[in-house]
């Protein structure tokens, strides 16, 4: 997994942080599996929301954990390991299985998932027990193929927003806005510092993005220290000012 180094040192000085607000680590680096295929022209999903799925049982090892969800009619099940099929029918008797290829020694520990012009966006926080970061996949409905695969080079990673095609990501120190058609970054702040005097200098983590006119507002959240929001231009990605 890349960006190791890079997440050593705010693993150290974040890890009770993130261990008292129940957050979970995530995988790092961006990897395309090259551009989606050809598709009908079709009008954006109204649907924003993400929702959030814990393990299934919370009495085994994290790296032996298994999500499960519904969307649209079909009952998805996602191993640890990436191993993931989805069911339609009674019994299960539709059953196509699916790999999210995780590096290494990775394992999930955390997912958002929502629907995206009838395809299905999964956002995950990975990690192999030392380090982390996240994943973001969007799943081609009905052959579960990966259209892209992105990485999101910190842990931490908060519920993502989407508005429109672009999707709203967030971790430790960072974020950034995902063109959902190719999976690329149009824009993204890393190593995020708030650099006012005498104000804490770390985003250790964030509620979901906001947005406001022409802006997206990121507001971490507050655990000792007073809230701050950073206040973005949606299109250029230029940081306007933290307050």
């Amino acid at each position: 997994m890349m960006f190791r180094t890079k997440l050593a040192a705010r693993l150290a000085r974040a890890s009770t942080l993130a261990a008292c607000l129940g957050l979970a680590p995530g995988a790092a680096a961006w990897v395309r599996q090259g551009e989606p295929a050809p598709r009908a022209a079709r009008a954006p999903s109204t649907s924003k929301g993400f929702r959030e799925v814990r393990p299934a049982r919370a009495d085994v090892a994290p790296e032996a954990a298994s999500f499960e969800f519904e969307l649209k009619g079909f009952s998805y099940r996602i191993r640890a390991n990436g191993n993931g099929q989805r069911t339609k029918g009674e019994g299960g008797s539709k059953t196509r299985r699916f790999n999210l290829r995780l590096e290494g020694r990775d394992y999930i520990e955390t997912i958002y998932y929502a629907e995206y012009e009838g395809d299905l966006l999964v956002a995950c926080n990975v990690g192999d027990g030392d380090a982390g970061a996240g994943l973001v996949f969007r799943l081609e409905q009905p052959s579960m193929r990966a259209l892209w695969k992105q990485q999101i080079p910190a842990f931490n990673v908060g519920e993502p927003l989407r508005d429109g095609g672009s999707l709203y990501v967030t971790g430790i120190g960072f974020i950034g806005r995902l063109d959902l058609r190719t999976g690329e970054y149009v824009w993204q702040h890393d190593d995020l510092d708030d650099a006012r005097r005498g104000a804490p200098g770390s985003f250790n983590s964030f509620e979901v993005p906001e947005l406001d006119g022409d802006t997206v507002l990121f507001r971490d959240r507050p655990v000792y220290n007073p809230r701050k929001t950073v206040v973005v231009k949606k299109r250029t990605g230029e940081i306007i000012r933290i307050e």
